[in-house]
């Protein structure tokens, strides 16, 4: 819901031509102390804003309420612009929500308003809008029509930009008809106003229309060409949102994965190269937006490392089939599976759901399933013995389940027991390099008690103990565990591993992610600026360990934000629970896993996986649940 709603708030901000720029946001800026100095909104401003915040939340209900005070507070102000966007915005919204009732005679009235405003740069924007809607609809021919209108009004105002956007969508209802040759002069002369308006946020997605048109005529290299500048288009404009580019990099993906099984030799290892680097883009994009933060390629790498002993697999799920694209000592390779993406991602609910259930073995079907489609097509990669672990870089709903329960049905053994597993985020984002064991110091803190409406978590005092035992450090326990102390004991010496043993939460939103203390919660962005302190310092975080948060079954976007919580927190790696789990069990994991860790021959996923093997054998917690939740993040060795 996520992704639709920030579309439709792109569009209206940016798409339909920036219609009120006194209310725009400010632009993106990589100075923490940036300041934007744009004037206040009005009162029906504020309104309106509120109401995009609210779609983006997906509170449809809340957001018409807010939309509605715009409306009447721009009737009474005088405020014709904003008067027509809250009514645009609210039909919009209807719209998205599934519910189209009446929304066409809204659309026709706004028309009939716009159509009296003498200024013809806001009537091309309201109906470029409305424009759009009326096509959501599926009423081409009054789209097309009022498209057509608002190309007239913007060629009238001298606006290059609004006339991109109108010749753009043009194009695009002559593409969804498959008339490709009208569809691509539309597009084309979209293209050059765009670029006469110097409008990155235009000329992305014409140059993304035209290799779609390009593709569906059968003009595959052209396409390529096409994919290729719009990736760069939007690359190069760290001021343009990443919410909703995904279906541009993965159909890029999918036509340079198509054109590589046609090829051989060096031609396809480029292909397949090109399609990795797209995927690393993505990654980028997405955590970009997850956590707000424009300055993030700054600190990737130019490329992904090849790392000696890694079988490295990115799954891409594709609308008629699943894609391993596998990288492994400089080389690459490509497995198809026969599965589509629909049926592919409503099995991995069903293992994340089974998982959960400790009483029951409902995980079993999915996770043969899974393991078949996942692992069999790398068995005999992992067969050859030159790989000691395996790294996914996963994305969508592959995120919210721990890969290390898959499940061999031919040889009765999870894939932990097989090999030691670890999730980048991407690889131009991760750093693996081995712990100096020498020159690690721990900095432990934990919640026993019941704090905040939480219960209590009576066996954290035993892994804080024993986690204490094994490196040196300091401890923050209950009361100690407060914001102010983390953070002075964060500031006031370098520490190579942190620990935090108290409830968490990953949220679709990194502002409403946590971490409790004793006193309060530690937000995801606070602990990335406390902890994130340490990346400039000569020795780094080398792990950053969360053992008992959780993010909710089916959010893909909460478990964006676990997965780049070692980047965000400026930390090698990270050690964290997608689930919430037993105390006790985590106790003895934790203890394991550091008493392994120590041990400079054994690399952090190995360390993981023998903690896992350990509680898997007892009998009474050989279920998935109590040692499955638990992801190495980033760096494994």
């Amino acid at each position: 819901m996520r992704v639709v709603a920030l579309t439709h708030l792109l569009l209206l901000q940016l798409v339909a031509g920036m219609a009120f720029a006194q209310h725009e946001p400010a632009p993106k800026a990589c100075a923490a102390n940036a300041t934007t100095g744009w004037p206040a909104p009005s009162k029906a401003g504020e309104a309106l804003e509120l109401g995009n915040e609210l779609v983006a939340r997906g509170e449809t209900d809340a957001a018409l309420t807010a939309y509605a005070e715009s409306e009447e507070r721009a009737n009474a102000s005088g405020e014709t612009q904003l008067s027509l966007f809250a009514g645009a915005n609210s039909a919009r919204s209807k719209i998205a929500a599934g519910r189209p009732d009446g929304v066409e005679e809204e659309l026709d009235s706004l028309l009939v308003s716009a159509e009296a405003v003498g200024d013809p740069l806001t009537r091309a924007r309201v109906r470029l809008h409305l424009g759009r809607s009326y096509a959501k609809l599926g009423r081409g021919r009054r789209a097309a029509k009022v498209f057509e209108e608002a190309l007239r009004d913007s060629q009238a105002a001298g606006s290059s930009r609004l006339e991109s956007y109108a010749l753009g969508y043009l194009g695009e209802l002559y593409e969804e008809d498959a008339r490709y040759e009208d569809a691509l002069t539309l597009t084309r002369r979209a293209l050059f106003a765009a670029q006469r308006a110097e409008a990155a946020d235009g000329l992305y997605r014409w140059q993304w229309q035209l290799a779609r048109i390009q593709r569906a005529a059968g003009d595959l290299d052209a396409a390529i060409v096409s994919y290729r500048q719009a990736v760069s288009t939007l690359g190069g404009a760290r001021e343009l949102a990443d919410a909703g580019v995904e279906p541009l990099y993965v159909s890029f993906v999918d036509l340079l994965l198509a054109r590589a099984h046609d090829a051989d030799g060096e031609a396809r290892q480029t292909l397949l190269a090109e399609a990795r680097n797209a995927l690393e883009d993505l990654k980028a994009a997405e955590l970009r937006d997850y956590f707000h933060d424009p300055c993030l390629d700054s600190k990737r790498k130019a490329s992904p490392d090849s790392v000696p002993g890694a079988l490295v697999v990115y799954p891409i799920l594709l609308s008629d089939r699943i894609e391993l694209v596998v990288s492994q000592g400089g080389q690459l390779t490509s497995h198809v599976v026969r599965v589509d993406r629909e049926t592919f991602t409503d099995e991995v609910r069903a293992f994340r759901r089974g998982l959960e259930k400790r009483t029951t073995h409902q995980y079993l079907r999915p996770a043969r399933r899974l393991y078949d489609w996942l692992i069999r097509p790398l068995e005999p990669a992992l067969a050859r013995g030159d790989v000691d672990t395996l790294v996914f870089v996963p994305g969508g709903p592959l995120r919210t389940v721990p890969l290390s329960a898959l499940h061999d049905s031919e040889r009765g053994e999870f894939l932990i027991e097989k090999i030691p597993l670890a999730i980048s985020p991407g690889l131009t984002l991760t750093d693996p390099k081995p712990i100096d064991r020498g020159a690690v110091r721990l900095l432990v803190a934990g919640i026993s008690e019941p704090v905040q409406g939480y219960p209590a978590l009576p066996n954290v005092s035993q892994e804080v103990e024993a986690v204490s035992a094994i490196f040196p450090g300091r401890r923050l326990m209950n009361e100690e565990f407060v914001l102010d102390r983390f953070e002075h004991a964060i500031g006031e010496r370098p520490f190579g591993i942190v620990h935090i043993a108290s409830h968490g939460e990953f949220s679709a939103e990194a502002s409403e992610s946590y971490l409790l203390t004793y006193d309060g919660r530690i937000s995801m962005d606070q602990l990335g600026a406390l902890v994130g302190t340490t990346r400039f310092r000569e020795q780094g975080l080398e792990l950053l360990t969360l053992s008992a948060c959780q993010t909710a079954v089916g959010d893909d976007r909460a478990a964006l934000g676990l997965a780049g919580v070692a980047w965000r927190a400026g930390a090698r790696s990270a050690l964290a629970t997608l689930w919430s789990v037993n105390d006790q069990v985590a106790a003895e994991l934790m203890a394991e896993f550091y008493a392994q860790l120590s041990d400079p021959s054994v690399s952090r996923a190995e360390a993981l996986q023998r903690a896992q093997i350990k509680v898997l054998r007892a009998h009474t917690t050989r279920h998935p649940s109590y040692w499955a939740p638990y992801l190495l993040i980033s760096s494994w060795l």
